[in-house]
C-alpha cells in the first residue's frame, strides 16, 4: 500500500500545487519521484514527530495540503496532544499517514505495533479517520479525502498486501461498501484484513455466504447504514487488526446500544493486553484467529 500511496500522492501533486509532504526520516528513495515532479514540496523533518506534525498544521493554516507520513505508531501515540491542539482544534486540514497499520511490523514487537491507534483518536472531534483495504481502496479514497478539507487520519498497510478489489474499486468516503451479498450473517471489517475474509468466505461458498461489509471510513460512521443492517441480520462478526477497545467492534455494539437492535456478536480482535512473540504478520494473524482458515471456521460455527 505504501507503493501506491506515493504513486498516488506523486500523480495528485502534479496537478495540485497545494500539495506538501512531510516524513518523519522515513520512505525518502520511495518519494524519489515526487521530489523530482513536485520539487520544494517534500521536507524530511527527522525522527521529531511532534515537530512534523506542528509544522505540517502551519502550512495548512497558510493554505496548503500538508501530509505527514511515518510509521504508523509514531505517527499518532507520541504526537497526541499535537493532533488534538494543533490540528483538530483549529479544524486544518492535514492528513496524518499511519503506515504499517495495525501488525504490518509485528515481528519489531509493541513499539512498531499500533492496535490501539483508532481508540487512541477517534474521540478528537473534527478527525477523520480512513482504513483502506487495499491499494485500489487507497487510491480512490486519497482524493476525496483532499477534497474534504477536513483534518484526517489515514491508516495503511506497508507492502504486499494483496488486493481485495479487482481492477477497480467503486468505495466512497463515509459510504460502508458491500462487497459481498449474503444471508445470515454480516461480517464487518475495515483495512487489510479484508482480503482474508475474503479468502475464509471462499473456504464455505458451499456451506454458507454470509454479507461482507467494508466500513473503510471508521470517522466520521455512517450510523443509519449499519443499523439497518444489525436489523437485517441477528448474527453479526466484527474482524478487526485492533485493540477489543475503541475500535470498530466498540463503534458497532455503540450503535447497537443506542438503537436497540437484536444481535448475536462475535468479535474478533488483537485482545486487550499487549502481544509479545508474535513472529511475523502472518503467524501473527494466525496466533489472533484472524487467518482465512480460523475465520472460516468461526463463521461456520455461528452459522449452525
Amino acid at each position: 500500500m505504501r507503493n501506491t500511496f506515493a504513486q498516488e500522492i506523486t500523480r495528485l501533486s502534479i496537478k495540485n500545487k497545494k500539495i506538501v509532504l512531510l516524513a518523519g526520516d522515513i520512505g525518502n528513495k520511495l518519494f524519489n519521484k515526487f521530489k523530482d515532479k513536485s520539487k520544494n514540496r517534500f521536507f524530511n523533518c527527522g525522527v521529531a514527530e511532534a515537530n512534523m506534525s506542528t509544522v505540517a498544521a502551519g502550512l495548512a493554516y497558510s493554505g496548503l495540503i500538508p501530509i505527514t507520513y511515518t510509521i504508523a505508531s509514531f505517527n499518532t501515540y507520541k504526537i497526541v496532544e499535537q493532533i488534538k491542539l494543533d490540528i483538530c482544534y483549529p479544524n486544518l486540514p492535514v492528513i496524518i499517514v499511519g503506515v504499517g497499520s495495525g501488525l504490518s511490523y509485528s515481528s519489531l514487537g509493541t513499539t512498531h505495533h499500533s492496535i490501539e491507534d483508532i481508540a487512541t483518536l477517534r474521540g478528537f472531534p473534527n478527525l477523520q479517520i480512513v482504513c483502506p483495504a487495499d491499494s485500489l481502496e487507497l487510491k480512490k479514497l486519497i482524493p476525496e479525502i483532499i477534497k474534504s478539507k477536513k483534518p484526517t487520519y489515514l491508516r495503511i498497510g506497508k507492502k504486499n498486501e494483496k488486493n481485495v478489489y479487482k481492477n477497480t474499486c467503486k468505495s466512497r468516503l463515509y459510504e460502508p461498501t458491500i462487497v459481498q451479498k449474503g444471508k445470515r450473517i454480516c461480517i464487518f471489517s475495515t483495512g487489510n484484513i479484508l482480503f482474508n475474509i475474503m479468502e475464509a468466505a471462499k473456504l464455505l461458498e458451499n456451506k454458507i455466504k454470509p454479507q461482507i461489509i467494508n466500513i473503510h471510513t471508521i470517522k466520521p460512521i455512517n450510523s443509519m447504514k449499519i443499523v439497518k443492517l444489525l436489523k437485517k441480520f441477528k448474527k453479526i462478526i466484527i474482524i478487526e487488526e485492533h485493540n477489543g477497545l475503541g475500535g470498530l467492534g466498540s463503534i458497532i455494539m455503540e450503535i447497537a446500544g443506542k438503537y436497540k437492535t437484536q444481535n448475536d456478536f462475535i468479535n474478533i480482535n488483537t485482545g486487550n493486553k499487549f502481544l509479545e512473540g508474535m513472529g511475523d504478520l502472518k503467524a501473527a494473524r494466525k496466533k489472533l484467529n484472524m487467518d482465512s482458515v480460523s475465520i472460516s471456521k468461526i463463521i461456520l460455527k455461528l452459522s449452525k
